[in-house]
């Protein structure tokens, strides 16, 4: 699998942001936003080297990423989420990337 830019919205919460270490891990650029961050994902966010801007904002996503992962609690109208449609930016949801690149063919 080639390197992506990978954004996230919401990447504060408990699974996304674990989501995202797990990417960074496998050798692509994750960044992302949420409205606040707290201890103790935003400690692992920094630990991990990877950087996260407080609010939501269209300009946020320049320069545009590869992909957007939108994590659960993020509603239609969050500006970054009506940004990723207008400029039709690939994105998934949350459970969508953990298919995609946490469970892929595997089965319980």
């Amino acid at each position: 699998m080639s390197s992506k830019d990978i954004y996230f919205i919401g990447i504060c919460g408990t699974g996304v942001g674990a989501l995202a270490g797990l990417l960074k891990a496998q050798g692509h650029h994750v960044r992302g936003s949420d409205v606040h961050s707290y201890p103790p994902m935003s400690d692992k966010l920094r630990e991990w080297g990877i950087p996260v801007i407080e609010g939501h904002d269209a300009k946020n996503l320049d320069p545009q990423p590869d992909l957007v992962i939108i994590g659960n609690v993020v509603r239609a109208t969050n500006p970054e989420a009506v940004a990723v449609r207008e400029r039709n930016i690939p994105h998934m949801s949350m459970p969508q990337a953990i298919a995609e690149f946490g469970i892929g063919e595997k089965h319980s």
